[in-house]
Protein backbone atom coordinates (compact mmCIF):
# COMPACT_ATOMS: atom_id res chain seq x y z
CA UNK A 1 0.00 0.00 0.00
CA UNK A 2 1.53 3.19 -1.01
CA UNK A 3 0.68 6.83 1.37
CA UNK A 4 1.25 9.85 0.24
CA UNK A 5 3.95 11.91 2.60
CA UNK A 6 4.38 15.34 3.74
CA UNK A 7 0.84 15.96 5.19
CA UNK A 8 -0.46 19.02 4.84
CA UNK A 9 1.89 19.63 2.02
CA UNK A 10 0.54 20.58 -1.74
CA UNK A 11 1.06 17.22 -3.79
CA UNK A 12 -0.31 17.41 -7.48
CA UNK A 13 -2.10 20.44 -6.95
CA UNK A 14 -4.32 18.90 -3.64
CA UNK A 15 -3.05 19.49 -0.13
CA UNK A 16 -2.36 16.02 1.34
CA UNK A 17 -3.24 14.82 4.47
CA UNK A 18 -5.93 17.55 5.08
CA UNK A 19 -9.36 16.22 6.69
CA UNK A 20 -12.28 16.77 4.44
CA UNK A 21 -14.52 20.07 4.86
CA UNK A 22 -17.49 19.01 7.60
CA UNK A 23 -21.06 19.32 6.49
CA UNK A 24 -21.34 22.02 9.26
CA UNK A 25 -18.35 24.11 8.40
CA UNK A 26 -20.31 24.23 4.94
CA UNK A 27 -23.43 25.11 6.00
CA UNK A 28 -21.97 27.84 8.52
CA UNK A 29 -20.42 29.08 5.17
CA UNK A 30 -23.60 29.35 3.19
CA UNK A 31 -25.61 30.93 6.12
CA UNK A 32 -22.93 33.54 6.73
CA UNK A 33 -22.95 34.74 3.17
CA UNK A 34 -26.90 34.62 3.41
CA UNK A 35 -26.74 36.98 6.86
CA UNK A 36 -24.31 38.87 5.08
CA UNK A 37 -21.20 38.01 7.71
CA UNK A 38 -19.31 36.95 4.68
CA UNK A 39 -19.44 38.93 1.44
CA UNK A 40 -18.50 37.35 -1.70
CA UNK A 41 -16.56 38.94 -4.47
CA UNK A 42 -16.64 37.30 -8.35
CA UNK A 43 -13.51 36.52 -9.37
CA UNK A 44 -12.31 38.26 -12.79
CA UNK A 45 -13.67 41.14 -14.43
CA UNK A 46 -17.32 39.66 -15.35
CA UNK A 47 -20.46 40.42 -13.60
CA UNK A 48 -21.76 36.45 -13.00
CA UNK A 49 -24.52 37.10 -15.26
CA UNK A 50 -22.61 37.61 -18.21
CA UNK A 51 -20.93 34.67 -17.42
CA UNK A 52 -24.65 32.64 -18.20
CA UNK A 53 -23.85 29.18 -18.36
CA UNK A 54 -20.93 28.06 -16.35
CA UNK A 55 -19.71 28.01 -13.27
CA UNK A 56 -18.88 31.10 -11.85
CA UNK A 57 -15.85 31.81 -8.98
CA UNK A 58 -16.23 34.21 -5.95
CA UNK A 59 -13.31 34.71 -3.64
CA UNK A 60 -15.21 35.06 0.22
CA UNK A 61 -14.23 37.28 2.90
CA UNK A 62 -13.46 34.98 5.45
CA UNK A 63 -11.06 33.45 2.72
CA UNK A 64 -12.83 30.84 1.38
CA UNK A 65 -13.54 30.12 -2.36
CA UNK A 66 -16.68 29.17 -4.16
CA UNK A 67 -17.68 28.11 -7.46
CA UNK A 68 -21.21 27.90 -8.49
CA UNK A 69 -22.78 26.84 -11.68
CA UNK A 70 -25.17 29.53 -13.52
CA UNK A 71 -27.62 27.73 -15.64
CA UNK A 72 -28.91 30.27 -18.24
CA UNK A 73 -28.63 33.16 -15.13
CA UNK A 74 -30.17 30.11 -12.68
CA UNK A 75 -27.98 29.92 -9.63
CA UNK A 76 -27.89 25.98 -9.92
CA UNK A 77 -25.50 23.97 -7.48
CA UNK A 78 -21.93 24.52 -5.51
CA UNK A 79 -19.41 22.79 -8.06
CA UNK A 80 -16.80 23.10 -5.33
CA UNK A 81 -15.29 24.81 -2.22
CA UNK A 82 -12.03 25.52 -0.87
CA UNK A 83 -11.54 26.61 2.50
CA UNK A 84 -9.12 28.97 3.75
CA UNK A 85 -6.64 26.19 4.94
CA UNK A 86 -6.66 24.87 1.44
CA UNK A 87 -9.32 21.87 1.89
CA UNK A 88 -10.90 21.37 -1.57
CA UNK A 89 -14.39 19.24 -2.25
CA UNK A 90 -15.77 19.41 -5.79
CA UNK A 91 -19.20 18.93 -6.85
CA UNK A 92 -18.85 15.06 -6.92
CA UNK A 93 -17.74 14.75 -3.13
CA UNK A 94 -20.45 17.52 -2.33
CA UNK A 95 -23.05 15.20 -4.50
CA UNK A 96 -21.92 11.80 -2.76
CA UNK A 97 -21.32 13.01 1.29
CA UNK A 98 -23.82 15.91 1.62
CA UNK A 99 -27.17 15.19 -0.24
CA UNK A 100 -28.19 18.14 1.74
CA UNK A 101 -25.79 20.12 0.74
CA UNK A 102 -25.89 19.04 -2.90
CA UNK A 103 -30.15 19.93 -2.83
CA UNK A 104 -29.41 23.57 -1.14
CA UNK A 105 -30.04 26.29 -3.73
CA UNK A 106 -30.66 30.13 -2.23
CA UNK A 107 -34.05 31.87 -3.16
CA UNK A 108 -33.46 34.41 -6.27
CA UNK A 109 -33.53 37.47 -3.98
CA UNK A 110 -30.23 35.87 -2.10
CA UNK A 111 -29.26 34.64 -5.78
CA UNK A 112 -29.18 37.73 -6.78
CA UNK A 113 -27.68 39.91 -3.78
CA UNK A 114 -25.32 37.61 -2.70
CA UNK A 115 -23.81 35.99 -5.58
CA UNK A 116 -25.47 38.49 -8.42
CA UNK A 117 -27.46 35.26 -10.42
CA UNK A 118 -30.54 37.47 -11.54
CA UNK A 119 -32.67 34.54 -12.02
CA UNK A 120 -33.35 31.98 -14.98
CA UNK A 121 -33.51 33.95 -17.99
CA UNK A 122 -33.23 37.09 -16.55
CA UNK A 123 -30.88 40.30 -16.84
CA UNK A 124 -30.28 42.75 -13.91
CA UNK A 125 -29.09 45.89 -13.59
CA UNK A 126 -25.94 45.80 -11.59
CA UNK A 127 -26.28 49.69 -9.97
CA UNK A 128 -29.91 49.21 -9.57
CA UNK A 129 -31.15 45.78 -9.45
CA UNK A 130 -34.16 46.67 -11.99
CA UNK A 131 -35.01 43.99 -14.43
CA UNK A 132 -33.79 44.67 -18.02
CA UNK A 133 -35.95 43.41 -20.69
CA UNK A 134 -36.20 43.68 -24.58
CA UNK A 135 -38.28 46.42 -24.89
CA UNK A 136 -35.92 48.12 -22.33
CA UNK A 137 -31.99 47.22 -22.93
CA UNK A 138 -29.14 47.61 -20.89
CA UNK A 139 -27.59 50.35 -23.18
CA UNK A 140 -31.59 52.56 -23.01
CA UNK A 141 -31.52 51.52 -19.08
CA UNK A 142 -27.87 53.33 -18.31
CA UNK A 143 -29.32 56.39 -19.31
CA UNK A 144 -32.10 55.95 -16.85
CA UNK A 145 -30.61 55.30 -14.11
CA UNK A 146 -27.00 56.59 -14.12
CA UNK A 147 -25.18 53.36 -14.22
Amino acid sequence: MWTLPWPGKIFLGTVVGMPEISNTEIWEFLHAIESGGVVLTPDGDREPQEIYASNVAYSASNGWRIVVYNDANEWDYIDEIVTADGRRMKYEEIATSFPDIEAYVPSEEMSWSRYRIPGYLRFRCPACSSEITRSNTFEKHKSECGA
